[in-house]
């Protein structure tokens, strides 16, 4: 059980588009550009490799 919580780790993401914070886990996907984060505020998807730089 506890491995499971190790495994599900919400980041602090800023949304590009709304630029409101909030803590989400990682949207995992086929391909690289599947993989980011959806903002509960404004709905628009967030790539990974955007919050990363």
């Amino acid at each position: 059980m506890a491995e499971e919580t190790s495994a599900t780790q919400a980041d602090e993401v800023v949304c590009p588009h709304c630029k409101k914070t909030f803590r989400a886990d990682l949207i995992t996907g086929s391909a690289e550009r599947y993989r980011g984060f959806k903002c509960p505020h404004c709905r628009l998807f967030v790539p990974a490799a955007r919050i990363k730089d």
